[in-house]
């Protein structure tokens, strides 16, 4: 196996603007950056006006401003915009879970006109208990997993000075949710984690994508069996426990810098991670760079390590003192410094194959250019439709063919027809909205041929009736939940992006699709790859059927991931791979008693093999067609 060193030329998003590679978080600097600006809208609330006027001048306590803004604004579809400004605090914000009586069911975004200039600061001196830790702000959510589409992007969270019981931020969210372009701050004598996910149990899908932490004890903390959680370019620094830490999840991670004098990550459950770069100092030289306990699966590829004693050591306990005592088990490839591809355990193969990756080119989600409110064009809500139960189809169409290059429809709506996204419209923008809940009957929109090579949906929590690609342009969802993806065949060759989607059947046919963070959940089959490549970089899926069918020599990669099994285990094999390529880091997770019976059926010419639960894994699975 070659070593690899990891370049980070990527191109990035802030809010919708591009970032040159050295804009990164970590990277040599950020360079000038556009303020997110909303059209005027009752569903973009402004905090530092009527009826919240928090200051944000780093001066006035604005918690009780923002706590009334959140009591009002959480789970009614709503943008929280925050203008530029220190807002400084006293006490935990918390999401309420209800509203006017009723369960709030989340759908609320958090957003900064500038992440750098748009910060969240508790006062100096405030959380001091470290037996009770606190943080600014708590997300809620329910007992079960019903917190959906949540959204916190271009904040900065700062835990001031003398507060080491403080916790940046303890986010959740259920099924599609993300944590974008943020940064997490710990000063003098404070911070227990920057970004707490492991708060409470069922926590994910989600995404976190674009953010540093700086400081804290534990840069970002992951825990408990439930329900995946994805992470793509991440930058931390300074921490004086370990970068990241994971008690159980199913973690996957591409694009991760540490540079600590403490181990970079530690974890047991499922972790996958590649393209990092760890940097060791000072102890670090004492430390593995990586953690692995209590039998954990992990999979590395392309990690470069410097300063450490060793890449990976495997141990009993989360014992991080015991850590710079350890010499680890010298499985190959586990001493480094630099780390090719790794797997914890051996690959399942049906046939004879490879057992490394497929190492499908991978291209970062196409940056959306954030244009002049001014020219959206905007469908407004009929002043006597609330709920939007009036047929919107012929409005919306209207405002994609009127020449507008954004279209933004803030509210939920109904349409007796399919809208086709053509013309010069390149961005449909929503705010958690839904279309046509619980219709399956017709795709909602089509995406046929226009004047953009890219095309961007947003920020809707539904499509009832789907999505057709009938178009080679780029299609990118971005935070998008629909019902179907089904591809015609004028699509063949080009190219789709999914990042933070949940849905229930995607087709796709002789396509290059990418996906970041991708929930799908339906009995039946779940992802079909007729004839193209597919890369999912964290795929969670829920009750029974095929997850993945893979035929006309199609190549699949399942970049971590589980099933969380709750229903008809025996209805089909879990991957279908017919005379195709497949690899997948991707567990299974089921309290039903009725898990999937056949993990693997795989065919190479007229031949086919079975796998069941007990002869087979996939974490990893290895299948691959000779080639055409």
């Amino acid at each position: 196996m070659r070593c690899s060193v990891l370049l980070f030329a990527v191109t990035l998003t802030i809010s919708g603007h591009s970032l040159c590679a050295a804009d990164q978080p970590g990277g040599a600097s950020f360079g000038p950056k556009l303020d997110t600006v909303y059209p005027t809208n009752r569903m973009v609330v402004d905090v530092t006006k009527a009826p919240y006027f928090a200051k944000g001048d780093g001066k006035t306590d604005d918690t009780v401003a923002l706590q009334k803004a959140l009591n009002e604004n959480v789970g009614h579809h709503r943008v929280l915009f925050f203008p530029k400004g220190t807002y400084l605090l006293s006490a935990t914000l918390t999401w309420p879970k209800k509203f006017a009586g009723h369960d709030n069911w989340g759908k609320t975004m958090l957003r900064g006109a500038n992440r750098d200039a748009c910060v969240l600061r508790l006062k100096d001196g405030t959380f001091t208990d470290t037996k009770t830790p606190s943080a600014i702000m708590w997300c809620g959510g329910f007992g079960s997993a019903d917190w959906f589409h949540n959204h916190i992007e271009n904040l900065t969270f700062d835990v001031g000075n003398g507060n080491p019981a403080a916790i940046a931020l303890q986010f959740y969210s259920n099924n599609t949710g993300a944590v974008r372009d943020c940064r997490f701050i710990a000063g003098e004598g404070s911070g227990l984690v920057g970004l707490d996910l492991a708060h409470r149990d069922m926590n994910g899908p989600l995404l976190v994508k674009n953010c540093e932490v700086v400081g804290f004890a534990r840069g970002i903390a992951a825990a408990r069996a439930v329900n995946s959680q994805t992470f793509e370019n991440i930058t931390l620094r300074g921490q004086t426990q370990a970068g990241f830490t994971n008690e159980g999840q199913s973690i996957s991670i591409r694009g991760f810098t540490s540079d600590n004098a403490v181990p970079a990550v530690s974890t047991y459950g499922n972790l996958l991670l590649i393209d990092a770069k760890l940097t060791g100092r000072g102890n670090a030289a004492h430390a593995p760079a990586i953690v692995n306990y209590n039998g954990g699966r992990i999979f590395l590829r392309d990690v470069t390590t410097t300063g450490y004693k060793r890449a990976i050591a495997d141990m009993q306990t989360p014992d991080f003192a015991a850590a710079y005592r350890i010499e680890g088990e010298d499985k190959p490839g586990s001493l480094g410094p630099d780390i090719a591809e790794y797997c914890s355990h051996e690959a399942t193969t049906a046939f004879p194959s490879p057992v490394t990756s497929l190492r499908l080119p991978v291209k970062e989600t196409p940056p959306a250019e954030w244009e002049d409110p001014a020219t959206w064009k905007v469908v407004s809500q009929f002043a006597d439709d609330p709920e939007g139960k009036r047929d919107y189809a012929d409005a919306i169409q209207r405002a994609i063919d009127s020449g507008a290059t954004t279209v933004f429809l803030p509210n939920h709506y109904t349409t007796h027809r399919t809208v086709s996204i053509r013309g010069k419209v390149r961005r449909i923008i929503g705010i958690s909205g839904y279309f046509n809940y619980g219709e399956e009957a017709r795709p909602d929109f089509r995406v046929e041929d226009g004047d953009s090579p890219v095309v961007w949906i947003e920020n809707f929590a539904g499509l009832g009736g789907g999505l057709e690609i009938d178009t080679k342009r780029t299609v990118v969802l971005r935070s998008v939940g629909t019902y179907t993806i089904q591809c015609t065949p004028r699509s063949e060759g080009g190219d789709v992006f999914l990042e933070d989607v949940v849905g229930d059947n995607f087709r796709f046919r002789k396509q290059n699709v990418w996906a970041r963070q991708l929930n799908i959940e339906n009995e039946g089959t779940h992802l079909t790859n007729d004839g193209g490549n597919v890369w999912v970089l964290g795929y969670k899926t829920e009750r029974g059927g095929t997850l993945v069918h893979t035929l006309g020599r199609g190549r699949t990669e399942i970049l971590g991931g589980f099933s969380y099994t709750t229903t008809a285990g025996k209805l089909a094999p879990m991957f279908v791979n017919d005379n195709s390529s497949v690899w997948s880091f991707f567990g299974e997770v089921c309290y039903t008693g009725d898990p999937f019976a056949v993990r693997i059926q795989e065919t190479r010419g007229k031949a086919t093999r079975t796998l069941s639960k007990d002869d087979a894994h996939t974490v990893p699975y290895s299948g691959r067609a000779a080639k055409p």
